[in-house]
């Protein structure tokens, strides 16, 4: 490249990260163009800090989606943009890697799209450092069987569904004696939540082509900023491309990872939320076969989770009380980290790092595509 990429996080990272229904209803394309990039990116203060980013993908934005098809054979190629040698992978999935590739070089590995589940995409080599200089990404593999014996549609193989997942599924039908009585669960209804942290002392020592010490950046790491896909503070809040909303009965899937260093614990007021899925030692995507409620989940270092967020009533409502009627919808719930330092930007800008509301728009209304 002669220029670096310029990003608002206001802007472009929000566009790349929303979900498409229409890429659930036909196979992703085997072949999947990635580039690695210099990129002088905009923060919520306005502060500009050096950043590597993936671009490429169906979106051609930076740091994009990627959604595969279970089963289908899938090339990814990536293009080395940056001054210094790079790589890829995708935890969890064997074979996803491309070793080395020189500046201005590309490479190329091609391998089976893994079961329905929620995968990240890095780059390995000095790690962690590439990574939390911004080179990560969500990947999304979507199942070809994914229904329940009742025929309820889950994000997951269905040979994978536990009894526990199952039963969740099923819960959600057009019924006012369901436990989630609006729509079945489709898959449009999610969200993608991209957990980055970003420590600009890092990120300056790139820019003037510092030797970098992996190791000791485990070690020294010092986050000022904390962002859910490239966002945070009021830009999160709002962003279309992070905030779930909808009717009482439609549940919402979060699909969570944590691309950088801290460790996240969100918190979501209003809803507990019912966590169907997470990491397992290998790697891959393990469907939870005691499925429970949690007010607060743990979000270690390169972890990954699906959160259902129920959309009921809210517990501290009286059922005499509901529907409210002084009170207008929407109600908005804030969704803050209880890692408090994530809180902020800029080492205190308060609420200005991770955080997001979610809106309960009204009481149930079946049949309604959101």
């Amino acid at each position: 490249m002669n220029r670096r990429q310029f990003l608002a996080y206001g802007g472009a990272g929000a566009a790349a990260l929303s979900a498409s229904q229409a890429a659930y209803a036909q196979a992703t394309a085997t072949r999947i163009e990635l580039s690695v990039e210099p990129a002088d990116v905009e923060l919520i203060d306005g502060r500009v800090v050096y950043q590597l980013l993936f671009f490429g993908g169906a979106s051609g934005e930076a740091r994009p989606v990627l959604r595969v098809t279970e089963g289908d054979l899938v090339t990814f190629a990536v293009r080395n943009n940056a001054p210094e040698p790079h790589a890829f992978a995708i935890p969890g999935i064997v074979g996803a890697t491309i070793p080395a590739i020189a500046p201005g070089g590309r490479g190329e590995v091609t391998i089976r799209a893994p079961r329905g589940g929620t995968y990240l995409y890095l780059a390995p080599l000095n790690a962690p450092a590439n990574r939390l200089l911004g080179l990560h990404g969500a990947l999304i593999s979507i199942p070809r069987e994914s229904r329940t014996p009742a025929g309820a549609v889950t994000p997951y193989a269905a040979d994978a569904l536990t009894p526990a997942a199952r039963l969740v599924f099923d819960a959600m039908r057009d019924d006012p004696n369901a436990r989630y009585p609006g729509d079945p669960w489709r898959p449009e209804r999610e969200k993608i939540w991209l957990f980055a942290q970003i420590d600009p002392a890092l990120c300056a020592q790139a820019e003037l082509r510092r030797p970098i010490d992996g190791p000791m950046v485990q070690r020294t790491f010092a986050p000022r900023y904390f962002t859910i896909n490239g966002l945070s503070g009021f830009d999160s809040s709002e962003a279309e491309s992070v905030k779930p909303k909808g009717y009482v009965g439609q549940p919402r899937l979060i699909r969570t990872h944590n691309a950088g260093r801290a460790p996240h614990a969100p918190h979501h007021p209003g809803n507990h939320v019912l966590e169907l899925s997470g990491t397992g030692a290998d790697g891959g995507v393990v469907v939870r076969d005691n499925i429970v409620e949690r007010d607060t989940w743990i979000m270690p270092a390169l972890e990954r989770k699906d959160l259902l967020l129920p959309f009921e009533s809210p517990q501290d409502v009286p059922r005499a009380g509901w529907p409210p009627k002084e009170e207008p919808f929407p109600l908005r719930y804030a969704m803050h980290c209880h890692t408090e330092m994530s809180q902020t930007a800029g080492g205190g800008n308060y609420p200005q790092g991770l955080v997001t509301h979610w809106d309960l728009l009204g009481p149930v209304r079946p049949s309604v595509t959101s």
